[in-house]
């Protein structure tokens, strides 16, 4: 088994946000929806083998503990481009030999980042 992509929800009429973090921030490239999914608004993106969607959902709340965990090289400095765009940067060391934060999408969904090479799938 493997995991073929992951969704997340984003509020109605955000994709603009939605492009400028995944993007802007996490060097994503935007694929275009298909139709006739394309109607439902959202936005997919990919880095590397990481798939990821976001579906509009119009009585958006935020996921506050249920999460992504992506493997990221340069840590520090993607912490820096969050912290400068406002999101939050809580860095977690419970446990041993694994660099990692979470932060959030602009949206308030939670994401965690783990260091190349500390992530659990690499160990």
């Amino acid at each position: 088994m493997k995991l073929d992509h992951l969704q997340l929800a984003m509020p109605p009429g955000e994709e603009d946000r939605a492009r400028n973090f995944f993007i802007g921030v996490l060097e994503m490239t935007e694929e275009a929806k298909p139709y006739p999914l394309s109607k439902r608004g959202g936005c997919w993106f990919r880095r590397d083998a990481v798939i990821l969607h976001l579906g509009i959902e119009a009585d958006f709340q935020p996921q506050r503990k249920a999460h992504p965990a992506f493997v990221m090289p340069h840590l520090k400095s993607l912490a820096q481009k969050l912290s400068d765009q406002n999101l939050p940067v809580t860095w977690d060391t419970a446990l041993p030999n694994r660099t990692r934060f979470y932060s959030t999408d602009p949206f308030g969904n939670r994401i965690e980042f783990i260091q190349a090479g500390d992530g659990f799938s690499e160990k």
